[in-house]
This record gives C-alpha cells, sequence and structure tokens, in this order.
C-alpha cells in the first residue's frame, strides 16, 4: 500500500490558519455550537445528558432516522455513518477494490477521490471535465475509460472544484453506463443542498439505484465541518456490509457530542441551507461583477451550485498567482494542480460570510497591478 502525500490537506496546514483572508476554502459559513442548540426546543439540555461511551457503529439512530426523514426511499437501515467524508471514500474504496483492479474518477477533483483507490492497490484513469463545455466531462469518454477490471467508478455532483452539475437525466445515464458493466457508482453528494434553487437538487445516487452509493456530509451546505459527520448511503446490502467491515479500522463509530449535534442539524436542514443558500446568493453576485471586472485577464464558468468555483487565467499560471496574492495581499487562493485541473486555473470559494472583504484585497491587488507571467500550460499527472 502506497499512501501519497494529500498536496491540498498540506497546502491547507501550511496556509489556512496563517493567511487572513481565505478565498480557497470549499465550506459554507460555520456557526456556535450555541446557535446551533438554539434551534431546537430543549437541545442543550440534551447535550448535557449525552454519554460519552462507545456509539453504535452504524450510527445513531437519532442521525439514521433524520437522514432517512430528507431521502425519499431510504430507511435508516441504508445510512452508514462515518467520521469525514474523505473517510467514506477511502472505506468504499477499501471495499470494492483489490490490487490490480481499475477505477474511474471524474476530474478534476478533491484528491482523495483519486488517492483512495490507489490505495487500495487499483490503477485510476481520470474522466476529465472540459471547461469549454462548462466543465461537463464528454459523457463520449467514459466508455472509453472502462477496462476489463474497472470496479469503481466516483463522480462528484454538484462538483468540486468547479462548480459543474449534473442533470438528473444525465446522472441517470452515468449510473447506467456504470452498472450496466458490473461497476460500483459511489457520488460524491458532498454539496447536496447547496444548489441555487430547489428545483435543482438532484434525487441521490441511493435513491435512483439500489446498486449504487452517495457520500454525504455535514461540511459543506450545513456549514458544519467541525462536526466531522459524514455518511454513506446505500440499498447495496453487501456494499454496505463490506464498508463497514472496513470502517472497523479506522473509526469504528463517531463521537458522541458530534452525532447528537448532527441530529439536531438534519433535523432542522431547512433553515440550515436556507441560511447557506442566502450567503451563497450574495457572494455569487460579488464574484460574478468581479469577473466582470477583471475580464481582461481571468475568465470563467459561473458554477451552477455548490460554494466553489475554478476560473482561468488568460494568460499565466495559476501557481505564481496563487503565491503572489498570498504574500503580497494576505488571500488564499488554491492552485489547479491541487485538483488535477489546468495549471492556469484556482480554486475560489464564496461560502463565508468573509468573501466580501477577502474578495476586495484580492481585486485591489489586482487592481494594482498583481499577476503572474505566463508559462507553458502543463498538468500535473
Amino acid at each position: 500500500m502506497t499512501v501519497e502525500p494529500f498536496q491540498l490537506e498540506r497546502f491547507f496546514a501550511r496556509h489556512e490558519f496563517t493567511t487572513p483572508h481565505l478565498l480557497s476554502v470549499s465550506d459554507c459559513e460555520s456557526m456556535t455550537v450555541h446557535e446551533l442548540l438554539e434551534l431546537e426546543p430543549g437541545a442543550r439540555e440534551g447535550l448535557e445528558r449525552v454519554w460519552l461511551g462507545y456509539t453504535a457503529s452504524e450510527g445513531s439512530a437519532e442521525v439514521r432516522d433524520a437522514l432517512s426523514a430528507l431521502h425519499p426511499g431510504l430507511g435508516p437501515e441504508h445510512f452508514l455513518v462515518h467520521g469525514a467524508g474523505v473517510e467514506v471514500l477511502l472505506t468504499v474504496a477499501l471495499a470494492v477494490l483489490q490490487p490490480g483492479d481499475h477505477a474511474v474518477v471524474q476530474a478534476p477533483c478533491y484528491q482523495a477521490a483519486r488517492s483512495a483507490p490507489r490505495i487500495a492497490g487499483a490503477e485510476v484513469s481520470l474522466w476529465h471535465g472540459d471547461p469549454d463545455r462548462g466543465w461537463a466531462p464528454d459523457p463520449e469518454a467514459l466508455p472509453r475509460l472502462f477496462r476489463p477490471r474497472t470496479r469503481l467508478l466516483v463522480v462528484n455532483t454538484p462538483h468540486n472544484p468547479t462548480g459543474h452539475h449534473f442533470t438528473e437525466a444525465e446522472l441517470r445515464w452515468i449510473v447506467e453506463a456504470a452498472e450496466s458493466r458490473g461497476i460500483q457508482v459511489l457520488v460524491d453528494e458532498a454539496y447536496r443542498g447547496a444548489e441555487y434553487r430547489d428545483g435543482d437538487r438532484l434525487p441521490s445516487a441511493a435513491e435512483l439505484s439500489e446498486r449504487a452509493c452517495a457520500l454525504g456530509l455535514l461540511s459543506k451546505g450545513y456549514g458544519l465541518p467541525g462536526l466531522r459527520v459524514a455518511w454513506l448511503a446505500t440499498r447495496n446490502r453487501g456494499l454496505y456490509d463490506a464498508v463497514a467491515r472496513a470502517k472497523d479500522y479506522t473509526t469504528i463509530c463517531a463521537p458522541a457530542p458530534a452525532e447528537y449535534l448532527a441530529a439536531v442539524a438534519l433535523r432542522n436542514s431547512g433553515r440550515l441551507l436556507s441560511r447557506s443558500r442566502s450567503i451563497l446568493l450574495e457572494n455569487l453576485s460579488l464574484l460574478e461583477a468581479f469577473m466582470s471586472r477583471h475580464g481582461d485577464r481571468l475568465r470563467w464558468t459561473p458554477p451552477r451550485a455548490g460554494s466553489v468555483c475554478l476560473p482561468r487565467l488568460i494568460t499565466g499560471d495559476s501557481e505564481t498567482l496563487c503565491s503572489r496574492a498570498r504574500n503580497e495581499a494576505a488571500v488564499l487562493l488554491a492552485p489547479g494542480r491541487l485538483f488535477d485541473a489546468p495549471m492556469e486555473s484556482f480554486r475560489m470559494g464564496f461560502g463565508r460570510r468573509g468573501f466580501r472583504e477577502g474578495l476586495a484585497a484580492f481585486d485591489a491587488w489586482l487592481a494594482a497591478g498583481g499577476s503572474a507571467p505566463a508559462v507553458p500550460d502543463r498538468r500535473d499527472d
């Protein structure tokens, strides 16, 4: 087993808590424990009664009941609570793949989506999104990537880092194309709930298919990454049990206080997601005006959903841009290489209330001449 460095997380470990203006973070605005408990009468007293012993490895009944209420056709038995979204990516890979197998992963991507299959011993092919097609990957290219030993397909919608979002018809086609070949589908739905309109929310992949599985979490649209609560959703009992066995070697079970607070959050899903949507739409308006002002050096595809997007320099190298913006303007941007994206691209996140101030700092720096010298385009392998 080879564990390659997690470049994005090492990048954030170095810079996230020392750079004042965070324009690369992927979550929505968070809240205090006090604010979360205020959403539900009696929640504070209930937290004080939480027993600090081991919890059920499948997740508390309260969390799974709340998840079931949010997913038509799924019962509590279809959810396996994890400690974080990255854990779901790892446990599914360990459950499905063996050395010599093959996986296909949508790209650009959160690195763990492609690293987890490699940790399990599989080869990985990337299904690249096309920036000239709004970052949509070419559907005709997907079947050509499949091999006799392809065992896993990982896709992500709403998409990190581009903001692309499949239609329901597209997602159904992807699931059917893989499952007709016996390939397990994992849909990363980390940003489900962070759509800009109610009608844009897709059914979960676990609702669409009896065999597919989905990753969900509280870190993005809910703005609660500090709880470290995520889940696998699937009606595939064989897969569920295999993932549960893998999870016995990672977190085993979730922290009792985190599960209690997660259940409060899920029972108040509408209020939390509406709060995030309000912030997203306000910040997206600011970002659209910013991109218009700097159209001579930046281009982008406006995101369809979620709290991130992937602008591109018309000329130049985002590595240099991000380094200079951090050092000269105290603005943190994430270069495209961290996502298997073109080197002229960089991720911006607009889910937090501090976005306005950070964007103003970046705007002023660019207006004063901040830029990156042109270099030949290249893509990390």
